[in-house]
This record gives structure tokens, sequence and C-alpha cells, in this order.
């Protein structure tokens, strides 16, 4: 099985507009809804000449900007979280804002639905990568706070995942509340590291 393309090639202003437009509506709809013709008419260019900025084609673009997306994000959790001090509240406050200052990542449809539409080895990369951008700054805070003796010993990649699934859903709940979103993320927070049990 040959290894799927790469794109090395520098990126241009006009390369860059098309990386833009792939990452919206891919962002937006998904891997299996987008085109394309979806991408080349938001870009008002013909399809053939997407090529000449990914001769891998959909797939390729789906692959970079879901990678370059990562990486982002990544690089601005640990920013705000180590930019936060060693509260672990604070931390998680400072990461679910600007995880809110983001377009959803919908990571339920990337795991259901775009990654079985790639190639495998593409996808077990994108995976690896979601977990060490998305999970692991938010593990790592956790852990640190246990040993502080600031958390009591909890399985701290768990806790990443209900942190960023819970995050993840208040992009949509706000229509459905009189909360704005920072609001119901410091509730998820505090319900989060105290529980609702009357003590």
């Amino acid at each position: 099985m040959t290894e799927p393309a790469t794109i090395t090639e520098a990126t241009t202003p006009a390369r860059e507009r098309v990386l833009h437009a792939a990452e919206r509506l891919f962002t937006e709809r998904g891997y299996r809804s987008v085109t394309l013709r979806d991408i080349a008419g938001e870009l008002g260019m013909k399809q053939a000449s997407l090529y000449n900025h990914a001769p891998g084609g959909k797939e390729q673009l789906y692959i970079e900007v879901t990678e370059r997306g990562l990486q982002r994000h990544g690089a601005h959790l640990r920013h705000v979280i180590d930019a936060s001090g060693d509260d672990l509240r604070a931390q998680l406050r400072a990461a679910a804002r600007w995880l809110l200052s983001q377009p959803p990542l919908n990571l339920s449809r990337m795991s259901l639905s775009d990654m079985p539409s790639i190639d495998g080895h593409s996808a077990a990369r994108l995976e690896a990568l979601s977990a060490e951008a998305l999970f692991v700054p938010i593990d790592a805070a956790v852990q640190a706070a246990i040993a502080r003796g600031a958390a009591r010993p909890t399985t701290p990649m768990m806790l990443a995942g209900v942190f960023l699934t819970m995050i993840e859903s208040l992009h949509y709940a706000e229509k459905y509340s009189r909360m704005s979103r920072e609001a119901m993320a410091d509730e998820v927070i505090d319900i989060i590291l105290e529980g609702i049990a009357c003590r």
C-alpha cells in the first residue's frame, strides 16, 4: 500500500486561502459532506485548480487542515494553561474560554464519521495528534494538581475527556439558556471539581 500524499510545498497566499476555506467547510460540515466543488465554489475558482494546491485532492486537504488545526489548539491550550498559574480551576477556566472562542471541534463526528472515511494510517496519526493536542494538556494539569495535593486521585485522562466533551457541547447550549457560554463553562468546571452532593 502506498503512503498517502503529504503536502510539503511552501504555503503561498493563494494556497493559504484554499486551506482556510477548506478548514472552515470541513469544520462546519465534516469530511463526507464537503466536496472539492464546494471548496472551489467558496473560493470562486475551478475545481481542477485545487489540484495545483493539493495534488492528493480532498483527503489531502482534510488531513492538512485538521493537522494544522489540532496543532494550533494544542499550542494555545498549553499556553493558556501555563499562563494561569498552579490553580486547576483557573487553568480549566482559561482552557474553556479559549476552546469556546474557536469554532466547535465536533470530536464525535471526527471520530465516528471523518476518520473512518480517510486512509487508515492518516486517521491513526490524526487521532494520536488529537489526543496529544487536546487531552494531554488537560491531563497534565490534573496530574499536577493531584501531585500538589490539590485534587484527589482520579483518572486524569478520563477527566480530560469529560471536560472537553462538556465544554464542546456549550457551543450549542447558549441558545437554550439565559446564561452565557462562559458562565455555563464555569458551572461545568465547578461540577467537575466539586460534584453536586451536599457536604
